[in-house]
């Protein structure tokens, strides 16, 4: 099972429109983490790779997925057949991840080499920069397999998407602190 946060569209956790998976569970604990809430796994729910398939699906075209967290590395060997699947469907992955690519087991490797983009590196407080494209700090990477996507990923700016409905209103991305 994979224990997922929340699923929803955006363009700017990578290129295009995305459907971004927010996974749950992390154990690394990174201390200013934006998300700290999705470090506990309970609060999520678990889908199997199929569910998870399907609920990609439904939001219709799309450029690829988005693996995000808390740690998609943490979700095991299920993250990999799920990002198979997204291949087979004419899809790409792009990939937060806080670990270094030297920590990584075989399975994890396998997600990694299945991206066509991974961000990497522990989020790091002291080192936060609201300026980098994808990265909340500057020791964090961002590494292109897909070497057609180089120019979309060389410019480092801040990105942030606002949805305002007549429920709420949504704020993705990096912003500053005043938002």
């Amino acid at each position: 099972m994979l224990t997922v946060y929340a699923i929803e569209k955006s363009e700017i956790y990578g290129h295009g429109q995305r459907a971004v998976i927010w996974f749950s569970g992390c154990t690394l604990h990174c201390k200013g983490c934006i998300n700290e809430y999705m470090w506990d796994k309970i609060s999520g729910r678990n889908y199997t790779v199929e569910e998870l398939i399907n609920a990609v699906s439904a939001f219709g075209e799309l450029t690829g997925v988005t693996l995000i967290g808390g740690e998609p590395l943490q979700q095991g060997e299920e993250l990999s057949a799920f990002a198979e699947k997204i291949l087979k469907h004419k899809l790409d992955v792009v990939l937060f991840t806080g670990y270094e690519l030297n920590e990584l087991n075989e399975w994890q490797k396998r997600v990694v080499n299945k991206s066509a983009v991974v961000i990497c590196g522990r989020y790091k407080e002291e080192l936060r920069n609201t300026n980098l494209l994808l990265r909340g700090s500057s020791n964090q990477t961002i590494i292109i397999n897909d070497k057609k996507l180089k120019d979309l990923y060389s410019q480092e700016c801040r990105q942030v998407e606002i949805e305002i409905t007549a429920d709420n209103d949504k704020f993705l991305g990096f912003p500053e602190d005043f938002l």
